[in-house]
């Protein structure tokens, strides 16, 4: 995290806020609108990402061109919503980098407690801190975020 977080590790909205509308013109609309909607981060919000669980990564190459030599990376994410009535989609596209680290638990990456966007050379970075020190970042030409309602949560 390189603005939610301060040096001494607490949370600090304001700058990652004023850091958001520093790049506002430089974010295609609906990632600025992404990462500006403060019910992504809202621990009472059902949209939140906060305490969501990661269900399904996948990375996918796709291909084009006459012998398939046109090659780009996509990654797709797919979380439970923290109130479990949910299931909330990002997708990555033209992905140039991404780094995922499990932390210290072999059994699940845990509750998704940060995530931070944020622009590095012109691609677009989604970082993502879990618990148990997992940490997912993606460096992207595109995000794409959606959410489906499932038709009754978990238990």
């Amino acid at each position: 995290m390189h603005y939610i977080c301060n040096a001494n590790g607490d949370i600090t909205w304001t700058a990652y806020e004023a850091y958001l509308d520093s790049i506002r013109a430089q974010l295609p609309p609906h990632v600025w609108a992404f990462a500006v909607d403060e019910r992504h981060y809202n621990l009472d919000a059902r949209q939140s990402l906060h305490d969501a669980w990661l269900q399904e990564c996948r990375v996918v190459e796709t291909a084009t061109g006459s012998r398939q030599e046109i090659r780009q990376t996509e990654i797709h994410l797919r979380l439970l919503g923290p109130w479990h009535d949910r299931l909330i989609h990002l997708h990555y596209l033209g992905v140039r980098q991404y780094t995922m680290i499990q932390g210290d638990s072999a059994d699940w990456h845990g509750d998704l407690l940060l995530h931070e966007v944020r622009l590095n050379d012109g691609l677009i970075v989604h970082e993502m801190v879990f618990d148990h020190g997992a940490r997912i970042q993606i460096a992207c030409t595109d995000l794409r975020h959606t959410q489906t309602m499932l038709d009754s949560p978990a238990p």
